[in-house]
């Protein structure tokens, strides 16, 4: 069960229509992806960004709702209802087809969760992006778990602000949550956007609903002891994220632990850890969330005898992140590295870790 800190409680699929659904009495047109219609760009754009992925995203809803919910006209809310119950959806043998300008819409309607050191979010094209996965690897010390919590509290930031103004889940597998800590994140979260608003006086009165306790009410907190318990968490989080549709971010810390303890047999780990992976990448493109993992490092050593330190868990588990950060100590200084990302080039970031929180190392601007 999810403990709620203030009261201590696919990829698309290709699929036969017309013909052979109907036959079989199937109807598999609501998973369709948003994207995927006809549509204009921006109007695509703007139900993206309000959180409709697939055509089952929209069932029930009237012009009027979807015009709310999606910021767009009534006019333009009707076209898209209208659209998405024509038959102009299953016109085509096989559906789930993108093109390259759909993608690139997509990636640039994304929305970002900051870390609040500048240098790491630049790096990182504006923050943690939602709807893919991101890993952050690092020895003990480094500042994983802080960085988790960083994010988890940085999520709600308002949107007014240039925040997602969501929800969290923190999936804590090693005991290492500090619920003090992400008080003090939290904390100086809400002063420093008092201290824009105080600056903006239109934003006062969003951000005095911006408070501590909001924003602990708002990290869903599970404890997982056993891989079992990991593997059926992750298997429920698509119903559970139904049930808390403001989520948009997912921390797993680390994704590594019980999976370097509980499995002598390295082949059936892999397959456990695959199938994990794909339920994860479901789950962040599905309701587009932000999924980070944490993971641990171990040495490796190579044919001439050479040991180095690198990700734990496999080099086929390297495929399942799809930007991966290398967190790592020089000059007694700590630094992320972006070692794979599909859209950002190898970059080197210098943070801290504070009382307040991540922080860069040079000051930081007036902004969010």
């Amino acid at each position: 069960r999810p403990v709620v800190l203030s009261s201590c409680y696919n990829s698309p699929i290709l699929y036969l229509v017309s013909v052979l659904t109907n036959g079989w009495g199937m109807n598999l047109a609501p998973r369709q992806e948003v994207i995927s219609l006809a549509l204009p760009p921006t109007l695509r754009s703007k139900l993206l960004t309000a959180g409709f992925r697939t055509l089952a995203d929209l069932e029930g809803l009237g012009p009027v709702d979807l015009a709310k919910q999606a910021d767009i006209s009534a006019d333009e809310a009707l076209e898209v209802l209208k659209f998405s119950t024509s038959k102009h959806v299953a016109g085509w043998g096989l559906i789930g087809a993108k093109s390259a300008v759909d993608l690139y819409t997509a990636q640039k309607s994304a929305r970002k969760v900051i870390t609040f050191c500048a240098e790491l979010d630049k790096i990182l094209g504006g923050g943690v992006c939602t709807g893919h996965i991101t890993e952050f690897c690092g020895v003990p010390g480094i500042g994983k778990t802080q960085l988790g919590i960083q994010l988890a509290v940085d999520v709600q930031i308002p949107t007014c602000f240039g925040g997602v103004g969501g929800a969290a889940v923190y999936v804590d597998t090693e005991g290492s949550f500090s619920v003090d800590r992400a008080h003090d994140i939290a904390s100086a979260t809400v002063q420093h956007i008092g201290a824009i608003a105080q600056r903006k006086q239109h934003l006062v009165q969003q951000a005095e609903g911006f408070t501590v306790d909001s924003i602990l009410s708002n990290i869903f907190y599970f404890r997982i002891h056993d891989s079992v318990e990991q593997v059926a968490l992750v298997n429920m989080l698509d119903q559970f994220i139904q049930l808390h549709p403001q989520v948009r971010l997912l921390v797993v810390d680390s994704i590594t632990f019980h999976f370097r303890q509980d499995f002598r047999d390295l082949a059936h780990r892999s397959r456990v850890l695959t199938q994990m992976a794909t339920e994860l990448m479901t789950v962040a493109e599905k309701h587009s969330l932000a999924v980070v993992l944490m993971n641990q490092v171990t040495t490796k050593v190579s044919p001439d005898q050479q040991a180095k330190i690198v990700p734990a868990l496999g080099e086929s588990w390297g495929h399942a992140a799809s930007t991966r950060i290398i967190l790592y100590w020089q000059d007694n200084e700590r630094y992320a590295y972006i070692y794979k990302s599909p859209s950002q080039p190898p970059a080197t970031a210098h943070y801290r870790v504070t009382q307040e929180g991540i922080r860069g190392v040079k000051p930081q601007g007036q902004g969010v």
